[in-house]
């Protein structure tokens, strides 16, 4: 496995540990008594979706040869992990109570793990950018 691969796998990987995370043992608050979802849920399932995003976005940014294709999916996925980050609290609303799992769990779980995943993107981008340039010298 090259190093291309491997950097652009890295956030791939990541990725799909938000999305693991959030959907398990980070998870926004169960249901309420009566059955109901409480407001947060739809939080969750908006970041897992949008984890599956960047793991299809980076996952497919390592398999294309292609540097400007492979460095326009991987700028686009540090975009998506930049709004996935403001998504909870900010983007989509959630409980009332800053005490709840949503705040206290979910919320600083989705933060990091997408500020994490941005900024191994940014490292991707730089090893695309940077083996092309050892290869054209």
């Amino acid at each position: 496995m090259s190093k291309k691969m491997l950097s652009a796998l890295f956030p791939a990987i990541l990725s799909l540990l938000l999305v693991l995370g959030v959907t398990t043992v980070f998870s926004a608050c169960d249901r309420r008594e009566d059955g109901m979802w409480m407001p947060c849920h739809q939080c969750q399932n908006s970041v897992a979706a949008g984890g599956v995003g960047l793991v299809v976005l980076f996952g497919a940014s390592a398999a294309i040869k292609n540097k400007i294709a492979r460095v326009l999916l991987q700028v686009l996925a540090i975009i998506s992990s930049i709004i996935i980050f403001f998504i909870p609290g900010g983007l989509c609303p959630m409980c009332m109570m800053k005490s709840m799992r949503c705040y206290t769990v979910f919320q600083p779980f989705t933060r990091v793990m997408s500020g994490i995943i941005a900024a191994s993107g940014a490292g991707a981008v730089v090893a695309s950018v940077k083996e092309d340039k050892r290869k054209a010298a």
